[in-house]
C-alpha cells in the first residue's frame, strides 16, 4: 500500500493523538516536542509497513521525519529508489 497524506494524518491522529487540524504539513513533529523519541520507533514501523520500505539507521533524522511534508517526500524518494509501490 502506498502512503498518502491522509493515511499519515490518520495514523498521527489515531495512534499518536495529534489533531490533524492543528498540524500544518510543514509543522515540526519531533523538534517541537509534539512527539518524543519513543514515538519515533512507532512512526518508523508505520512508515515501513505502510510504504513497504526499509528505513536504515542513517536515514532516521529530523531532515527526513520531522513533518508530514518531510515524511511524504522521504517515502517518495525511498519508494522510487527501491522500486516500490
Amino acid at each position: 500500500m502506498a502512503m498518502t497524506r491522509e493515511s499519515l494524518l490518520g495514523y498521527l491522529e489515531d495512534r499518536q493523538g495529534i489533531d490533524p487540524a492543528e498540524l500544518a504539513d510543514d509543522g515540526t513533529i519531533f523538534s517541537s516536542g509534539l512527539l518524543d523519541s519513543f514515538a519515533l520507533v512507532d512512526v518508523i514501523v508505520f512508515i515501513e509497513e505502510t510504504a513497504e520500505v526499509k528505513i536504515a539507521a542513517d536515514e532516521v533524522s529530523l531532515e527526513n521525519l520531522d513533518s508530514v511534508d518531510r515524511i511524504l517526500a522521504f517515502v517518495a524518494r525511498k519508494t522510487t529508489a527501491e522500486g516500490g509501490p
